[in-house]
């Protein structure tokens, strides 16, 4: 019998603690050195041409093992604002309004079947820069493959207005505390720092997208042979029925949920651009936002409670991968090599155009992002190396976190490893290979986008 090989790509988990056993073994091999840094704007910066080399400080076997609790207790600001932040979703995610208030809109749509497209993907554009909507996109699925397949489109019409939206306005993150928050915080710059134009960003890559899908339905809606799911959908249509009855209606409550989470928002950017709010005012306004949430959607005490350690419980795995990935810078500033390879990638990057620099930085977190899919642990991986660098080249740190969010938000939208990604397209019943095909024109097209957004940044000094 002939067995046949497939790649299989490791736990996050196991990739990270394989790059904290590298990362001690490099400790061996590179000189050990440091810059001088000074504070600057409430941040440590790297003195340019100050490194020099100090004694060697190789890591050890106990130091590989010890290097998850340094690194547990190194982010420990971070991984407590993740799990409060989490929670606090738990309750809002409990009392069903978001659902009940996207199903309400597309219920009205009806009748103007291309309308809810651009309607539907804003909506999910939204959860997805302002909050980082992923796994809570799930359930909508029942309700839009159907959906479309009766209007005329086809399950792919479904998945990208759903996913795509979402993913979206990852990419383009505004004030996501799970990516951009979390990445800005590790490169000390104040969270939500940079809005205007990220929210820039936001609505020509959301725009582009939504043209996108409008295109393709269009087409779909005039030929449905023309779909690459076609013979998949005929399948499909035996089977389904219109899903709506898990959805809650849309009352008052819901409303007031909805306006309590809007005019938290209102006020966490308030604070952080006039106020000069931090991580604990941040977590403070998602634990208000949670608490109200669950009193006003009609929550007794006991749910509000099960509902933020079920949230905070979701992002376990999200807050672990960010204090392992620490552990990793651990080891290499315990070992003080970190500054010998910033001194050595300056040395070869400094010459090459900064627009350039940055770009590399782009394709290097999109890539890093096919092995850790998850956003707050690439970022706990790469910010803390990227940062000082860039202040090295003379990069603006912003940019380095807005291509840390271009990557690793355009790799989840095709890579296999997205839980999120595999789990749409197994309710929807389409092939892996269908979604690459369908969904490649418009990654690359937004790739370049994300180039020229960065190339633009660069050049008109974005801070």
């Amino acid at each position: 019998m002939n067995k046949q090989k497939r790649l299989v790509i490791p736990h996050t988990f196991t990739i990270i603690f394989l790059l904290i056993v590298f990362m001690a073994i490099l400790t061996w091999i590179i000189p050990s050195g440091q810059f001088q840094r000074k504070e600057i704007d409430n941040r440590l910066v790297v003195i340019p041409n100050t490194y020099e080399y100090v004694k060697e400080n190789p890591q050890n076997i106990d130091d590989i093992f010890r290097a998850p609790i340094d690194g547990f207790v190194d982010a420990a600001e971070i991984v407590g604002f993740v799990l409060l932040v989490g929670g606090s979703f738990g309750i809002v995610n409990k009392t069903g309004a978001i659902e009940a208030g996207i199903n309400a809109v597309v219920k009205k749509l009806r009748g103007n079947e291309i309308i809810i497209i651009p309607i539907s993907m804003i909506l999910f554009s939204l959860g997805g820069t302002v909050f980082g909507m992923a796994e809570e996109t799930l359930p909508f699925y029942m309700i839009f493959v159907p959906l479309m397949l009766t209007i005329g489109y086809d399950s792919l019409t479904a998945v990208a207005t759903v996913f795509l939206g979402a993913m979206t306005g990852n990419i383009a993150s505004t004030i996501n505390p799970f990516s951009v928050g979390i990445a800005q915080a590790l490169a000390q710059i104040t969270p939500g720092s940079g809005i205007g134009f990220r929210f820039l960003i936001y609505i020509i890559l959301i725009t582009i997208s939504i043209t996108f899908v409008i295109f393709y339905a269009r087409k779909i809606k005039k030929n449905p042979k023309k779909s690459i799911v076609y013979n998949l959908d005929l399948e499909t249509k035996k089977h389904i029925q219109m899903e709506s009855s898990n959805i809650k209606e849309f009352t008052a409550k819901e409303i007031g949920v909805l306006i309590i989470f809007a005019a938290g928002m209102t006020m966490m950017i308030f604070g952080v651009l006039k106020l000069g709010w931090y991580i604990s005012e941040i977590a403070m306004i998602f634990i208000a936002i949670g608490v109200l949430a669950g009193i006003i959607g009609g929550l007794n005490q006991e749910t509000i409670a099960i509902s933020f350690i079920e949230g905070a419980k979701d992002l376990v795995s999200a807050a672990l991968a960010i204090a392992l990935a620490r552990g990793i810078v651990i080891i290499a500033q315990n070992g003080f090599i970190i500054d010998t390879m910033l001194n050595s990638a300056a040395g070869y990057l400094q010459n090459l155009p900064k627009v350039v620099f940055v770009n590399l930085t782009l394709f290097l977190e999109a890539a890093l992002a096919f092995l850790i899919p998850s956003s707050s642990g690439l970022a706990s991986l790469t910010i803390p190396v990227l940062a000082p660098l860039s202040d090295l080249v003379g990069v603006s740190v912003q940019l380095i976190v807005t291509a840390y969010q271009f990557g690793v938000g355009l790799t989840n939208v095709i890579t296999p490893t997205s839980g999120v990604l595999m789990g749409a397209l197994a309710l929807a019943n389409i092939p892996y290979s269908k979604w690459l095909r369908f969904v490649m024109p418009l990654i690359i097209t937004l790739f370049i986008s994300c180039m020229i957004f960065l190339t633009i940044g660069q050049i008109i000094g974005i801070k």
